[in-house]
């Protein structure tokens, strides 16, 4: 068998933590990938994996095998690039998971030009909201909104969200627009329910020193933003929620931002994956495609906010 080959299905086995996961992602059957492993543990001569029906784990030799490998398939997919130049052509599939909000405004509206560039790529998408574990996940790719707590995982930076408040503009030519998060009381506020913890998600305002938090009084509640996003449209009232949700109704005028000197800095959305991965032709070429989104999108929401103060 090919050690290297066999190097790799073992890097996928321990980053998936399960033998039928790789087995399903590499498009292989149980069989082979056990017979991969145990002929790399007969070459070594040790036990590179500790396995029971319930439970798999390195051994401190199949950790140092791990870790060598990684380096060691990085370095081979760096030496092909770099002998094989522009004639690398991004290939098979490419497994990404991303959460809803991202998938429905940004990145399945530009799948077509991603896949325009790269025919020979297939793309399978998993949409969700639930957080899989990174680490034993199928995927190739996953995006992120939120600090990431996983040191195992490559993870780029790729956006800055916000917190802003906005309305729709009916709703401030009959009731005014407050000039700071004080005057708020005097205006209908529509919260947020945090979906895990069943709490209306706290409002949050900075400007200079000056930092505020606060639970305006609500006469709707809603535990999904796209719901909440209809309803301040309809000029229910004012909603707090991240440009990231709220970015295709201020670009197409149904919402007004408001306090914008207000705003304050949300969670960053990351592009992430394996670092055994991280040189493989197919990754760099989505996370470079991600990157140059929502690049775009950034430079967008920078010529909004310059617009407003020039309306202003």
């Amino acid at each position: 068998m090919d050690r290297l080959e066999s190097l790799r299905i073992f890097c996928q086995v321990v980053e998936l933590n399960s033998f039928s996961r790789a087995a399903q992602q590499l498009e292989l059957s149980n069989g082979s990938i056990t017979n991969h492993i145990a002929n790399l543990e007969r070459h070594f001569g040790v036990r590179l994996l500790n396995r029971t029906t319930r439970k798999l784990s390195l051994t401190d030799d199949g950790h140092r095998c791990y870790q060598s490998a990684q380096r060691l398939l990085g370095d081979m997919m760096e030496l092909e690039d770099a002998l094989q130049g522009s004639r690398a052509t991004p290939q098979g599939v490419l497994r990404i998971d991303v959460p809803t909000v991202i998938s429905r405004i940004y990145l399945a509206p530009a799948l077509s030009r991603f896949t325009a560039l790269y025919p020979d790529l297939t793309v399978r998408m998993n949409v969700s909201d639930r957080m899989v574990d990174m680490v034993e996940g199928r995927g190739d790719v996953w995006m992120r909104i939120g600090e990431l707590k996983d040191s195992s995982m490559v993870a780029r930076r790729i956006y800055q969200t916000k917190n802003l408040c906005c309305a729709s503009p009916e709703y401030l030519s009959r009731h005014g627009v407050p000039d700071s998060p004080h005057d708020l009381a005097r205006f209908n506020c529509l919260a947020f329910i945090h979906p895990n913890t069943g709490l209306n998600v706290p409002w949050t305002f900075s400007k200079g020193k000056q930092t505020v938090e606060s639970n305006p009084q609500t006469s709707i509640a809603i535990n999904h933003a796209e719901s909440l996003i209809h309803a301040a449209t309809s000029g229910a009232g004012i909603i707090q929620l991240l440009s990231l949700s709220l970015n295709p109704q201020i670009k197409s005028g149904t919402l007004t931002p408001i306090l914008t000197d207000w705003s304050t800095t949300g969670p960053p959305v990351s592009v992430v994956y394996h670092h055994s991965h991280q040189l493989s032709v197919k990754v760099r070429v989505f996370v470079n495609f991600v990157t140059d989104l929502f690049a775009e999108i950034d430079a967008a929401d920078r010529m909004v906010g310059k617009l407003e103060k020039v309306d202003g």
